[in-house]
């Protein structure tokens, strides 16, 4: 009978060392261990995402550039071929995704894997084969083909006319040589001077009769919306004379997505782009354009987490429960700077900045 009672108490305490069984976490290194049973669950990390907005305008001279100045009086005109590119907006997004660096193993007791799948629904850990969230970095452009540039030729004159020219010949008369004026018509090409003046010429009178269109003492059988037409036709006809002196401007805009992964709880600075106005956004190893930089501050921990995370450490311990570890995420603020010129910032989250905290596997949620 003393031995019976004997096996049966030495059966309880092993029975109950094994119900006691407790759910195990630990971080993964750079193996997995595939002869334990596990779950496996990876902690978040913040993406920044800068959409920058480009727009290149591309300035094509006109033919009759060089007299700009000469017959209408319009100063700085370039009669050579420019491209510029300047950035005209800056978007800033973050995204979570799984963190490779904070993987870790549960491993269940005998009851199973305690509230591990209530803390994913709450987001406060997420199971290695679910992604929180992803983007795809693309670039667009925006391009117009009807901003083909073409400089007709308005002229109202053919480019090809006919001149009469005199010529002198010599002829005998009663023994004597005379001059004998001999007229001819030749076919002569107009020099680009004289196209230029006659295209400021045709632009001074279109002024001019837009001019008597809107002078009330004028008397015109038009009114109303046929006046309107009118008047659109002549601006329209101007601004294509104008163009064979001023050129032609196209402007278009294209957009790129850069990521950036932060990493310094210290703040820190890296080189996000190139810039330049010749070339637009560049790599950042490509040394022909400047740098734009994204800088982070250091992160505004709260002042009482310390204290916070030393009673949660302390309730789990004595009440010997093990633990999921978390990220709680901490702000800090951001900006895009082009040298000491502020592009853009913004105040945000950041996971990995944030500490990694503890929580008893039996955390009743809401």
């Amino acid at each position: 009978m003393m031995s019976k009672n004997l096996f049966l108490a030495v059966l309880s305490l092993v029975l109950l060392g094994c119900n006691s069984k407790t759910i195990q976490v630990e971080p993964v290194g750079k193996t997995i261990d595939d002869k334990k049973v596990a779950v496996y669950y990876t902690l978040p990390r913040t993406v920044v995402y800068v959409k920058v907005v480009c727009s290149q305008s591309e300035y094509i001279p006109g033919p009759y550039a060089e007299y700009a100045k000469k017959f209408l009086g319009i100063e700085g005109i370039s009669n050579t071929d420019k491209v510029e590119y300047a950035i005209t907006r800056i978007d800033i997004e973050t995204h979570s995704e799984t963190d490779p660096k904070a993987i870790f193993a549960v491993y269940p007791s005998g009851k199973g894997y305690g509230n591990y799948l209530k803390l994913s629904a709450d987001g406060l850990i997420l199971p290695l084969t679910q992604t929180i969230d992803s983007r795809t970095l693309a670039n667009s452009q925006d391009f117009n083909s009807s901003d083909e540039v073409v400089f007709k030729d308005l002229s109202v004159n053919p480019f090809i006319a006919e001149e009469t020219t005199t010529f002198y010949g010599r002829t005998l008369r009663d023994s004597v040589y005379v001059r004998v004026p001999i007229q001819r018509s030749m076919t002569v090409e107009r020099n680009l001077e004289e196209k230029a003046k006659e295209a400021a010429d045709f632009i001074f009178s279109i002024r001019k009769k837009r001019l008597d269109f809107l002078t009330p003492d004028i008397d015109h059988p038009f009114a109303g919306d046929a006046l309107q037409l009118i008047l659109k036709e002549l601006q329209r006809l101007e601004d294509e004379y104008l163009a064979l002196f001023i050129g032609k401007r196209l402007t278009h805009t294209f957009s790129q997505t850069f990521s950036y992964i932060p990493s310094s709880t210290q703040g820190e600075n890296a080189i996000l782009f190139r810039f330049s106005e010749s070339k637009g956004l560049l790599a950042p190893t490509d040394l022909s354009g400047r740098p734009i930089l994204i800088e982070f501050d250091q992160p505004e921990y709260p002042e009482n987490f310390d204290a916070v995370k030393s009673d949660m450490e302390s309730f789990t311990v004595k009440a010997k429960l093990d633990r999921f570890y978390y990220r709680i995420p901490v702000i800090t603020n951001m900006r895009i700077l082009d040298g000491k010129q502020q592009l853009a910032s913004k105040r945000l989250s950041v996971y990995q900045y944030g500490l990694l905290a503890q929580l008893p596997v039996n955390y009743r949620g809401n």
